[in-house]
Order: structure tokens, then sequence, then C-alpha cells
């Protein structure tokens, strides 16, 4: 009776794992990007329909739209997003994540929201462009 594979029986296992993880991570990788984009794209919904819902019921000004009562008023992570000015952008370590820097959403006009996903060439703003329709949400009539 053996006690011990063969080295030949250690090769093939060895080979198949290898074949196997070849096919698992690039999948991984594609799922996991995917996930980002359905993630940010959910967090520009939410925060324009809790902007548009809460300029409502408190009957807010223009001028009191700046990226961080968005920020605030949406529940967004601000450790994926910043506010810069009267708008947010996705970030990363604190600051504006630069390399993927596509996502432009800011109360512009005094009167609306803007979302626009600008062609970048990174796999996340790609994704993004490709799935996400530019909106203008009208705020405020005038």
């Amino acid at each position: 009776m053996r006690k011990a594979f063969s080295m030949l029986e250690l090769v093939f296992v060895i080979a198949i794992l290898g074949i196997l993880a070849s096919i698992a991570i690039p999948k991984f990788s594609l799922t996991r990007g995917d996930a980002q984009s359905i993630s940010i794209q959910s967090d520009l919904n939410q925060a324009i329909s809790a902007i548009q819902r809460d300029v409502f019921v408190r009957n807010l000004m223009p001028s009191d739209i700046q990226g961080n009562y968005m920020i605030e008023v949406a529940g967004l992570s601000k450790s994926r997003w910043i506010s810069v000015g009267n708008g947010i952008k996705l970030a990363k370590n604190g600051a504006i994540d630069t390399q993927n820097d596509c996502v432009v959403f800011e109360f512009v006009d005094g009167k609306n929201l803007h979302v626009q996903i600008a062609q970048v060439d990174t796999p996340l703003c790609q994704r993004l462009y490709k799935d996400y329709e530019e909106k203008i949400i009208p705020l405020f009539a005038q």
C-alpha cells in the first residue's frame, strides 16, 4: 500500500489547478469591475432622488446646493466621493481619483443637476460611459 503521491500525480494536479486559475482570475476581475460600475451608478441615482426630495421638502435655495450637501443628503460614502465646489467626484484615499476622473456630478446654472460620464481610457470609466446616460435634472424653475 502506497503512503504518498508520485511526482507525476503532483505535476498533473498542479497543472489542472493552474488551468483553473487562469480561467477564474480574469472572470473575477471582470466581475469586480462590473460591481464597481453598478455601485457608482446606484450612488448617482440615489443622490439624484435624495437631492430632489430634499429640495422639494425643505424648499431650499439654489445657493444651498453644494458638494458637501450632496454627499450628506444622499448618504454617499466619503471614501468613494469627494466634494468639489457645487459637485462631487470619485475619490480615492481622500482625494480625487485621478485615474478614474470621469464622473461629473454637479449643480449648474443655479437650477439643474448635471450628471456626465467622460470617455476616459480606464476599464471603470469605459463601463460607466457605455452604461450610464448623461442626465440633466431640473431642480428649480427660473
